[in-house]
């Protein structure tokens, strides 16, 4: 069984979330990939921030310039707005990042099927979230959830071309990698910073973790 990926999420071993000194930071490691938070301020420039912003965030093109000098680093961009995969993908390759991008949050499966722009050049970590309302919230009284969740996922990545799904740590569990891995999907998993809860997902047989711990993880590797 090949190590999961693991991904450097915003602000990973006490860097200041969704900052320069963080994206520096994590292109100095061996993570796989950086996690940034990208949404438009009022004047419609892309920036990396996970809440409501102002014009002095870090603007998206500055941090993929750092990423594209790093050519073994992936970017998860997590996208905190509907409507802005391939506008964000054109900032990508302009800074030749084409082939290195993956995009989990707010994405459109539909999109992504339809799109020469986006079809082939994004990998799509998919939330569940986004697919199955109330999961968060329901999840202890869904009978065999996780094969309700499985099929429902499965179905959606399948029509849309895409092989893996974005879920949170506490709905992981053995069955459904399994169930998911018969469907030819991976999962990713987040966000993975306890030493014990690394240890398990390490060995677990998810695609990626993402991860505030970093070195922990990378070393636990």
């Amino acid at each position: 069984m090949d190590s999961p990926l693991i991904t450097a999420h915003t602000g990973a071993d006490g860097m200041p979330d969704n900052s320069l000194e963080y994206v520096r930071y994590a292109l100095t490691t061996n993570a796989d990939a950086l996690e940034v938070d990208i949404r438009p301020v009022d004047d419609g420039t892309l920036v990396i921030s996970h809440d409501e912003a102002g014009l002095d965030a870090v603007p998206l093109a500055k941090v993929f310039s750092l990423i594209a000098a790093h050519p073994s680093m992936k970017v998860n961009c997590d996208l905190k707005v509907a409507g802005l995969e391939e506008r964000v993908f054109r900032m990508a390759d302009t800074c030749g990042l084409s082939g290195r991008l993956i995009y989990s949050g707010t994405v459109d499966a539909g999109l992504y099927s339809r799109s020469e722009l986006l079809r082939g050049n994004v990998e799509i970590y998919l939330n569940v979230e986004e697919y199955v309302p109330g999961l968060y919230r329901n999840y202890r009284e869904i009978p065999n959830f996780e094969l309700q969740v499985a099929a429902r996922m499965a179905e959606t990545c399948h029509a849309n071309g895409i092989r893996m799904i974005n879920i949170h740590q506490w709905l992981v569990t053995r069955r459904l990698i399994e169930v998911l891995a018969k469907e030819g999907i991976g999962v990713s998993a987040w966000t993975v910073n306890e030493p014990a809860e690394l240890e398990w997902f390490l060995r677990s047989g998810v695609a990626n973790i993402t991860t505030r711990n970093l070195q922990q993880a990378l070393a636990l590797r």
